[in-house]
């Protein structure tokens, strides 16, 4: 007779649940965890029980289609996730989708259960907001959103986020409260993803295992561990340099 552990990785190592490819790092260049395996055999076979291994599946390999949104709006999305988190440091086939994800969200009518007052339900928000961004983006460079380079993309979505886009559309629409949404959407879609976890060295679920070493500065062996550990000062300053380096700020 097996042992429980031994039972539990012939269970894991079926045919439907062999564990799925997300690459070391989540395939992220800056990510101060390039080795770390979030959904190595171990991991797939002792940490998450039956019904975290489907989700992490549905997650990875079932990339909902458009159903919500029509091309053009779909086009405008992306450009915005794009800009809102970009991802220029993974190849492309390895990046994460987000707005996908987000029509799916609009497409089943999930949200979280209120509106405020002076904006109207998340759907209805999506589609003013995205016709928003167009309009403002003609006053401003007499372009399509999504013709513009990634610097006055940038520049037409820091005035919504200030709330001093033009065009009439902001004018019904609170433009600072729809980008706090849209950037809410954004990032709840990206670190859904277990390449973002990755990334981010999350172990993700720990159940049926959990952890054993809780003590301050340890880690169980299956956990992400940091290449060059770092302060979150430094963390910091680097993001904020690399942002003004792509949008073509000098850096000092």
């Amino acid at each position: 007779m097996k042992t429980e552990p031994d039972a539990r990785k012939g269970a894991a190592s079926r045919p439907d649940e062999l564990p799925p490819h997300v690459p070391a790092g989540g395939g992220a260049e800056e990510t101060p965890y390039p080795h770390f395996d979030v959904a190595g055999h171990d991991k797939w076979a002792f940490d998450w029980d039956v019904k975290t291994r489907k989700l992490v599946l549905e997650r990875l390999r079932n990339v909902p289609d458009y159903r919500f949104f029509s091309l053009d709006e779909a086009r405008i999305l992306e450009a915005l996730c794009a800009r809102a988190l970009p991802q220029q440091d993974r190849p492309e086939e390895e990046r994460v989708p987000v707005a996908p994800w987000i029509d799916d969200r609009l497409h089943k009518g999930e949200g979280a259960g209120y509106r405020y007052e002076d904006t109207p339900d998340d759907r209805e928000a999506y589609r003013q907001g995205l016709a928003g961004f167009e309009q403002s983006a003609r006053l401003l460079f007499q372009k399509a959103f999504t013709d513009l380079d990634t610097a006055r993309q940038d520049e037409v979505m820091r005035r919504v986020a200030d709330g001093t886009a033009p065009g009439d559309t902001w004018e019904t629409l609170p433009q600072r409260r729809f980008f706090q949404m849209l950037v809410g959407d954004v990032i709840s879609s990206y670190y859904a993803h277990p390449a973002a976890w990755a990334e981010i060295g999350f172990n993700g679920p720990s159940s049926p295992r959990g952890h054993i070493r809780l003590g301050l500065g340890k880690r169980d062996p299956w956990e992400a561990e940091e290449k060059q550990p770092r302060s979150s000062v430094e963390i910091v300053r680097r993001n904020a340099s690399k942002g003004q380096q792509e949008s073509g700020e000098a850096t000092h």
